[in-house]
């Protein structure tokens, strides 16, 4: 199985492992790693069938399994669950909500991320240069975890291009097309209106109170510069177009 690594900054990968056979549309499916005062942190951690691929990108980056130290978990499909059987001394965590969807006996080597005060924002023990927003679509769990080192904001599912062709053929760019067009998609579905589109809404608001230099998504391209103003940009085509 083909996949892609880049560096977005220092200590900081996007691996998207390209799959041509689970889904209908050929698709890439994104993890990233971070690295950091003797940790190494995975956001995701794919499918199974990801595994070979996961680690060959990962050998590229001098890491091996073993030295993988978190796995914080955006949401718990099985696309993005399954490969962190294989990082045994890891610690792993998601949402509360979400851990319904792991398999056993992996659901046990998780811990749900704790709520802070204002219910809905979370932290992972042992880990403090993360915010973790609940955005609460997608899957009763889903997050966004903004790492304030790397100022990448880590969206998952919730926003997506999934079967997207790269621009340009790059992982990581900074296309004005692509901006366009989630503009113009979000504007579409604030048009169809409903209770999705609203919880949508209420989570990209949450995203507005960060400053992040690259959009982190689970599949497909990772937009980079300005995406304080893209998400802004997002959020008003939202509301300005809002139904119901």
């Amino acid at each position: 199985m083909n996949y892609l690594l880049s560096r977005m900054a220092d200590g900081a990968y996007v691996i998207a492992v390209e799959d041509t056979y689970t889904w209908d549309v050929p698709s890439y499916t994104n993890l990233y790693v971070l690295q950091r005062n003797g940790q190494t942190i995975l956001i995701d951690a794919g499918l199974k069938q990801y595994q070979p691929a996961i680690i060959a990108a990962l050998a590229e980056i001098g890491v091996t399994p073993a030295q993988v130290t978190h796995i914080l978990l955006t949401h718990g499909h099985h696309d993005h669950v399954e490969g962190a059987e294989c990082f045994g001394q890891a610690r792993k965590f998601v949402h509360a909500d979400d851990l319904p969807f792991l398999p056993a006996p992996l659901a046990s080597q998780f811990a749900a991320y704790a709520p802070l005060a204002d219910g809905f924002r979370l932290t992972a023990a042992g880990l403090s240069d993360f915010a973790i927003i609940f955005v609460n679509t997608h899957s009763p769990g889903s997050v966004a975890i903004y790492d304030h080192i790397t100022k990448a904001l880590f969206v998952g599912d919730f926003f997506c291009y999934f079967g997207e062709a790269l621009p340009a053929g790059e992982l990581v760019s900074a296309s004005d097309y692509i901006r366009r067009g989630s503009c113009q998609y979000v504007a579409g579905q604030a048009a169809a209106g409903g209770t999705e589109f609203a919880s949508f809404i209420t989570g990209l608001g949450r995203l507005r109170a960060y400053q992040p230099d690259f959009f982190c998504t689970g599949h497909g391209v990772v937009l980079r510069d300005d995406i304080q103003d893209f998400i802004n940009q997002l959020w008003l085509s939202g509301t300005r177009n809002r139904q119901g």
